[in-house]
């Protein structure tokens, strides 16, 4: 894995800081979340299209692809 820096402004820092025992486990705990959330988004975007489209869910594989969107959130 690639180590990244990032610049926050001071008052986040601080408060980063008294809040989180380990700040950079934080950050990255954040970091996973918003690829997880991005995933979902690409995800039910694809999901939207293949509807619109008529491309021939069935009801049994909606009702899974619903159920794993939102087992995910």
């Amino acid at each position: 894995m690639s180590d990244i820096s990032i610049s926050l402004p001071d008052d986040l820092l601080t408060y980063v800081h008294q809040k989180a025992p380990n700040p950079s486990a934080l950050i990255e705990s954040l970091l996973k979340k918003w690829r997880k959330q991005q995933e979902n988004q690409a995800l039910a975007e694809a999901c939207k299209l293949i509807d619109e489209l008529d491309l021939g869910w069935d009801e049994e594989w909606q009702a899974q692809a619903i159920t794993d969107w939102e087992a995910s959130r």
